[in-house]
């Protein structure tokens, strides 16, 4: 007996109420070619196995993300060539994140501009004795993601700086405000984080506090630092993440970590 033969299945409507879709919405999906065809009972009536509620919420990711039905459509006939279509399908996945990461960083911004609304109005009301929710209260502030990280680099290591951090790791050079500037130094933004490079003398290199870099394609850009001549560190003492250390150019210790596909 085959695993399928052995998996009766789920009703429609057991399916409605686990994902939260219409019959109509499922049968739509299933006419437009987003799910193979489901397995019917001997009576004719649908009957949904896991890995079509499995195949049925990566649909949901994709339509939540912003995806539009007729890329769908063609991502699932792409999924119907199995071996032949994977390149294909690896691409439309890869330009989908990017498009995601795009939105997520605008709807960051967005936050920030809201935040900083909100914080202009509650100041106000102080100067007035208006707002009655005291400063220390939960309600009166919250902690928000890292604006930025800071690292020391030595004085005339800019060009090093622009090397790895732009070239290598793919971050925007930001501009920094003319007094600042005359600092030295030099500021990056890339993937909702900024990290700010700080000229200092003497320099010493941080070997044990450290920036923790979350990314996704952790052992990509295991290869890209390698390449560089970055050589990395794996560890694996971080439950639930693959975790490497490398280094930037003058030694300053750096964390990159990506959570596990299999936490286990």
């Amino acid at each position: 007996m085959s695993e399928d033969d052995a998996d009766p299945g789920m009703a429609l409507a057991v399916v409605t109420a686990r994902t939260g879709l219409s019959a109509d919405t499922l049968r739509y999906y299933e006419r437009e070619g987003l799910l193979p065809p489901v397995a019917r009972s001997p009576g004719g009536r649908r009957r949904y196995r896991q890995v079509d509620l499995d195949r049925l919420a990566f649909l949901l990711r994709l339509r939540a993300t912003g995806m539009p039905i007729a890329t769908m459509r063609r991502f699932a006939e792409l999924r119907r060539h199995g071996e032949a279509g994977r390149a294909g399908r690896l691409a439309m996945l890869l330009e989908h994140r990017a498009e995601v990461r795009r939105r997520v960083g605008l709807l960051g911004e967005n936050l920030r501009a809201i935040d900083r609304k909100i914080d202009r109005h509650r100041r106000i009301l102080r100067q007035r004795g208006e707002c009655t929710v005291p400063d220390a209260s939960p309600a009166a502030f919250e902690l928000l993601p890292l604006h930025h990280v800071q690292l020391a680099i030595p004085p005339g290591g800019e060009d090093a700086c622009r090397a790895f951090w732009r070239d290598v790791l793919g971050m925007e050079e930001l501009a920094k405000p003319p007094v600042l500037a005359a600092r030295g130094g030099c500021w990056f933004r890339g993937g909702g984080l900024e990290v700010h490079l700080g000229a200092e003398d003497p320099f010493v290199p941080a070997k044990k506090a450290h920036p923790g870099l979350l990314v996704s394609g952790l052992r990509e850009l295991a290869a890209v630092l390698e390449s560089a001549g970055h050589p990395v560190t794996w560890d694996d003492d971080f439950p639930g993440h693959d975790r490497c250390y490398a280094t930037d150019p003058f030694g300053n210790r750096l964390e990159f970590l990506e959570p596990s596909a299999d936490p286990s």
